[in-house]
This record gives C-alpha cells, structure tokens and sequence, in this order.
C-alpha cells in the first residue's frame, strides 16, 4: 500500500521517476499476492532444499552449458579449472599472483560483518592497502573453525571483507594474472558498440575473513553470475526468482529488487521450530507408549501415518512461508566455478579464509528483463544509466550469428585472458580458434 501511494504520488506531480516507482509497487503487490495466496493453499507443501549438481569442465561444452543450465534457468558448478584460473597455476590458492600484483594498491574494505546487512554506510568501510588486508586475514585460517570459537570475533582482521572490487577500473595491475572461464566469454555486456557503465566492471575481486558473510540479495538487472574460486570454500544458498514472495521481501526502500532478513536468522528460526516439534514428538510417543495405545499392528505402516503432533502443528511464527520457497545448497571449494541464474536471490557464508573473482553477464536468456531494467533505472537515476540501456539496446543479437561450440574442450582451453575477454572478442571463437595461454603465463 505504501509503494502504491508513492507511485500515484510520483505520476501526479510529473516525476521523470514516476515509471520506476510504479513498477516497484507493482513488485511489491506481486510479492504480496503470491504470499497470501500461498498461505491459503491447504495443498501446499515445504520444498526440500536440493544440492547444486557439479560437472566436470571436460565433458561441458560451451553449448551445452548454455542451452541446458543457461537457458533453462539451472544453477551448476563447473569443476576442473582450478589450475587455470590465475597465472600461478595449481599454486593460485598460495595467492603468490594476488601479492605481486596487488599488494601496494588500496581497496575499500567493510569491517564488522557489515556486508550481511541489506544497506551499508561508509562508517562500516576502511581504506587500506590490499596486502595489509592480506596480512590481517591470511593469519586467521583455521579448519572447521567454528563461529563460537573462544577469541574469535575479537582478532585483528575478523569480520573483514573485500568484496566486489572492480578489477578493471580499481586493480587494472591484476587482470594479466587471472583467467576468465569461457563458459562466461559470449556477455552480451562486451559486445557494443558504446562504452558503458558496465563494460569495465567484472571480473570483480572477493577476499573474505572467516564467517563473514553477505546479505540475501538480488543482482542489479537480473544479471546472470558467475565466481570462480581459488582459495577457500563458501557456502552458496540460491532461492528460485519466482519464489521472491516466500522469502519476506521488504519494497520499503523503493527499489526493483527488495530487501530481505538475515538468512542466517531466518534459518535458525526454523531450525528451533523444527527441534521443538520434534520434541513435541518425543513427548506424544512417551505418551501414547504409557497408555498402551501405540502398539504396532500387523499391516500398518507408520511411516505413512503422520503423528498427531504434525498436523496439528503451527507454522514457524518467524518467515513461515520459507520453507516453500525452491533452494539450493552447495559449499563451493578451491578451483570450482558457480553459475547462478539471473535474478535468483543468493546468500554466502565464508567458512574459512576465501579469495575468489566473478562476474555478472547478459546473453539471450535474461537480455529482455535485463534491458527492462536497465530503462527503468535509467528513468530513475539518470543519463548515465539510460546511456548502458542504449548501448546494449542498439545491437541485435541475432542467435544465427552466436557461435555454439558443441566440442567438449581440454580444461586448459576453457580459460581466456582478460585481454580476450574485453569487447567480446573470445566469444566469437569457435572450438579451434583459442589462442592458447603460453605455459610460462
């Protein structure tokens, strides 16, 4: 109801911004109508989460990781192109590359576990040079180290997070040391004709303090995403865009994509209601064991006959709807490589010391949305961004003229150098055209 008053607001007074308030209420009823219709759905049932599936580099072809996760709104981790991934090779998880490159060069990091909340401030930020931050959080990796650890939150360097730093525009001397999977090289975003306000943004650098962790989020643009990492693991947790509803979104900041509560709070909440019914449980069985009255009887199965409690149990008073909502799980290690679909709304743990680079990318299975987006904030905020949307928009990507290389490909060759990726050029190569990395790089 608020978001409609603004929007009606914004149209009566004339607001160049009045298109994009609109829309906003109109997710925001979206949202809300979803919700209200699921909670009056007596045949609706809690989704089980489902791991992401992991396949080898080698036996994924270009095409089919396109056609069959891309296009198909499928998340998936690609395993293989650890060696690949930085000029050190299988030593990249040393971060050798990352310290001869990058260590005099200062980056904006958050400190305080800031990046799990919705909005940041500059107070939750601190310039430093990145080798210090280097020096601060190296010295903290400790396996299975648990969050309730005596000391932990009170060390220097604790809580810290170098997150999403524009290698491009911010740590240019980096982009010769690492190596852009192939999966990702066809972006739409590399292939104007115009400069943009994206064409310099990915690959983006990430190195992260143990258990800190991000917000649930949705990228800008229903931007499709990928993160290779090449040290530690993070713990990824993807909900279906569909399912934005069930996952208590909150418009009230007036953006296209909400905010949401913690994950690691709603969790819990759940985590609590499911032991307390389980000990709910208990207790009824101890019951019913007293009065005689659960003896087995011959032909019955109990695993088909929910207990009494289960039915009359109340939904988790915190989020109830989230169980409903379609997710993934998965601990993404060293070396792997995650895709995650345009407009799905993510969550990351760092369970232990983390360096890692991704990127967000447009291709035919998000171009329309992203596009509509694009327009959107543009009536929002400006030329600038009304600028990008032209940019993208003026070109036709005619899926005749796409190069589909159905060859499955060595690891090696799945791997291009930043000066390939830039301007789309190594989109463009077919299953021979790969240039080849020199074995000194």
């Amino acid at each position: 109801d608020a978001r409609e008053a603004a929007a009606a607001e914004a149209s009566d007074a004339g607001d160049d911004a009045a298109v994009y308030v609109e829309e906003v209420a109109g997710r925001a009823r979206w949202a809300a109508d979803r919700a209200r219709a699921l909670a009056t759905d007596a045949s609706a049932r809690p989704v089980p989460a489902k791991p992401i599936p992991r396949v080898h580099c080698s036996r994924l072809s270009l095409a089919t990781f396109r056609r069959e996760y891309v296009a198909r709104k499928e998340p998936v981790v690609i395993c293989g192109l650890g060696p690949h991934l930085t000029e050190d090779g299988e030593r990249g998880d040393g971060l050798g590359w990352l310290t001869r490159h990058g260590a005099n060069k200062k980056v904006a990091v958050t400190r305080d576990n800031a990046h799990v909340n919705s909005t940041l401030a500059c107070a939750d930020t601190e310039i430093l040079d990145l080798g210090e931050h280097l020096a601060r959080v190296l010295p903290l990796d400790a396996p299975n180290l648990p969050e309730d650890a005596e000391g932990f939150g009170s060390r220097d360097g604790d809580g810290t997070y170098l997150y999403d730093c524009a290698m491009p525009l911010k740590l240019p001397s980096l982009l010769n040391a690492v190596r852009v999977p192939r999966y990702f090289a066809h972006d739409f975003l590399q292939r104007t004709r115009d400069v943009h306000a994206f064409t310099a943004s990915w690959p983006s650098l990430f190195v992260a303090a143990p258990h800190t962790k991000s917000s649930l989020h949705v990228d800008q643009w229903r931007g499709n995403f990928w993160m290779a990492m090449v040290r530690g693991t993070k713990r990824w947790t993807l909900f279906h865009d569909e399912d934005v509803p069930y996952l208590s979104p909150d418009y009230g900041r007036g953006t296209l994509d909400p905010a949401f509560p913690r994950m690691h709070v709603m969790d819990a909440a759940h985590a609590s209601w499911r032991r307390r019914n389980a000990n709910a449980a208990h207790d009824d069985d101890d019951d019913d064991d007293d009065d005689g009255t659960n003896d087995e009887t011959p032909g019955t199965n109990d695993d088909e006959t929910p207990p009494r409690w289960a039915e009359d149990a109340r939904p988790c008073d915190s989020h109830p709807l989230l169980p409903y909502a379609r997710r993934w799980d998965v601990d993404l290690g060293p070396g792997e490589v995650l895709f995650v679909p345009g407009g799905f709304p993510h969550v990351v743990h760092n369970l232990d010391v983390t360096c890692s680079f991704a990127g967000n990318f447009v291709d035919e299975s998000n171009l329309d949305a992203a596009l509509r987006d694009m327009k959107l904030l543009g009536a929002k905020y400006g030329e600038q961004m009304m600028r990008t949307h032209d940019a993208i928009d003026e070109v036709w990507f005619d899926p005749e003229d796409e190069v589909m290389v159905e060859e499955c490909l060595e690891p090696r060759r799945l791997v291009v150098r930043y000066e390939d990726y830039l301007g789309g050029r190594a989109g463009r190569w077919g299953a021979s055209d790969w240039d080849g990395i020199p074995d000194e790089e």
